[in-house]
């Protein structure tokens, strides 16, 4: 039953018993108080890409975007130049430094979005008229290229059919989906803007009808589950998805409730989760095929960030600071939107700790796998069994706060403790553990 809770929670622990900072709050360069970002487009450890929005009046079209090409140190924001400052940014999908494309939507009758490309760093933008969307009920929703050349971009039902189209040169060139391939939208049926979610070749997305779509083959061909949510972008029901791996994936609900699945969204089940922290309302992100998560919200009365390690179960909270988008690339690169606090400062969240790398926790562990710790659960005081002398004992809440300590000294006192689960992290010469207690 502990299993899970023992090694998930290692790598948070900071050597001077206080939670390491997980975010690095910098400069979008965006020039205008509350200028928010989101819907990141992640390259690789170096580059990234995020669009802007007005984040006091969200109805006010902002069409600006943000680049970082060191890892998210330092951003530059420049201006989605599309010929016709009405139209809205819904989505973004990056090749490199110099090489983006966008999906443009309508907000306005008369209007036609479709897919605009750069390849100058956002310079310039070209639209690709080889999508349509020239339909009075066009609306482009979301697209993502799988690599240099090959991508696919999604719209609303048009006449009983999703508008898909696919490229395999990059976008210079788009093909229909025939509707064959993808089975048809219910009855007012819509897509939702940026709201996707990719793994290798597959890609999800999900609809007003709670249904998700998936494809595994870079949207030549889709199959439609029905979630356990009736609307993903409703007024009162919403939610966000993320996908570890081709199976593995997590929805979260505007109130913050979790479902997981194991057969890439045919199948859900709720998770009942724990924890000194809590999941969020807004955005939720899997690290690439891993058990570890971040969750973060900005409405108000639920506004903070959190991250599991244990696919949702067990939660612990960062901060209660606006976050609006999350996106992770790996266990340490990772950026969430946020808000310039004036000209020249803040905007954007970065990770500045290894909390969410795994793989440091099982080193800590095979080096500490000689010292264990009884009686467990405990009423009273427990005895740490070591070959090495211990030097520090500290007794660690859930939220990585140090509630006793002792030094040179194999026990320690629960005494006045409240009952519950927590940590004792063990120093000795040869490195420090951290184990699980229960105190009952």
């Amino acid at each position: 039953m502990l299993k899970y809770s023992l090694l998930v929670l290692y790598s948070f622990l900071a050597s001077t018993c206080v939670q390491a900072q997980f975010w690095t709050q910098v400069d979008s360069d965006f020039n205008v108080t509350s200028t928010g970002i989101s819907r990141f487009a992640i390259v690789d450890e170096n580059i990234a890409w995020g669009i802007g929005y007005n984040g006091i009046n969200p109805s006010f079209n902002l069409q600006q975007f943000s680049k970082t090409t060191d890892g998210g140190i330092t951003w530059q924001a420049g201006f989605f130049n599309v010929g016709n400052t009405g139209l809205g940014i819904g989505d973004i999908s990056a090749i490199d430094a110099q090489t983006a494309l966008i999906a443009v939507y309508p907000r306005a009758a008369g209007q036609q979005g479709g897919v605009w490309k750069t390849i100058d760093g956002g310079v310039t933008w070209v639209q690709k008229t080889n999508t349509a969307y020239t339909n009075a009920a066009s609306f482009t929703n979301t697209l993502h290229f799988f690599n240099a050349v090959e991508g696919v971009v999604i719209g609303d039902p048009i006449n009983g059919m999703w508008e898909i189209y696919i490229t395999s040169d990059g976008g210079e060139n788009f093909t229909p989906i025939d509707s064959s391939a993808i089975p048809a939208p219910l009855a007012n049926e819509t897509g939702y803007i940026a709201q996707k979610a990719v793994v290798g070749s597959s890609i999800w997305f999900t609809t007003s009808q709670g249904r998700i779509y998936h494809s595994i083959d870079m949207g030549n061909n889709w199959n439609v589950y029905q979630s356990p949510i009736t609307d993903f972008g409703g007024a009162t029901v919403s939610g966000d998805l993320s996908f570890s791996d081709l199976n593995k994936g997590i929805i979260q609900t505007q109130a913050g409730i979790l479902f997981k699945t194991l057969n890439a969204g045919q199948s859900w089940s709720q998770i009942t989760t724990s924890g000194s922290g809590n999941p969020y309302g807004d955005s939720i992100a899997y690290v690439p095929n891993t058990s570890s998560l971040v969750s973060v919200g900005s409405s108000t009365g639920f506004t903070g960030s959190s991250y599991s390690l244990d696919d949702g179960i067990t939660w612990v909270n960062i901060d209660a600071i606006q976050h609006v988008d999350i996106a992770l690339f790996n266990p340490t690169t990772g950026y969430s939107g946020g808000f310039t606090n004036n000209s020249d400062t803040a905007g954007v969240f970065t990770i500045s700790s290894n909390v969410l790398d795994r793989s440091l926790s099982s080193r800590e562990f095979a080096s500490a796998k000689a010292i264990s710790l009884y009686p467990n659960p405990s009423n009273d005081k427990i005895q740490i069994s070591s070959v090495e002398a211990v030097i520090q004992l500290e007794l660690l809440n859930l939220g990585g706060q140090c509630i006793r300590q002792k030094m040179n000294s194999n026990t320690l006192s629960l005494d006045g403790v409240a009952d519950g689960l927590y940590l004792v992290k063990i120093k000795t010469q040869q490195g420090t553990a951290t184990l699980p207690v229960i105190k009952n």
